[in-house]
């Protein structure tokens, strides 16, 4: 029960559960009437060898029509799209790695 406490306890401050076991949090700030900036930090906190175990960005949206969680969605995205790029053929080799053993090790 005390995972469960602190995932909601994570999630109420705001950050999402993203791929690859990291989390991440976007924040918006809007600057005059004309443009809206929208910054992220992602951690990953099995990335102990990197040389820094976050990842970080922003993005900035000029006068739209899109809704703020129009936005949010799309720097979601954008979040999962970084993890993927950065980490997804290792993770996904891993995978395929880990289930070969598996089934050397049954037969």
């Amino acid at each position: 029960m005390a995972g469960n406490d602190a995932r909601d306890l994570v999630s109420s401050m705001g950050w999402e559960a993203l791929p690859y076991g990291c989390v991440g949090i976007a924040r918006r700030k809007r600057i005059g009437d004309e443009q809206t900036i929208w910054s992220w930090l992602i951690l990953v906190p099995w990335a102990v060898n990197d040389s820094k175990p976050w990842i970080d960005g922003t993005k900035a949206y000029g006068l739209t029509l899109t809704t703020e969680e129009e936005q949010r969605t799309d720097i979601l995205q954008t979040m999962r799209d970084i993890l993927d790029e950065r980490y997804g053929e290792s993770v996904g080799q891993r995978s395929v790695d880990d289930f070969l053993r598996k089934l050397e090790d049954e037969v």
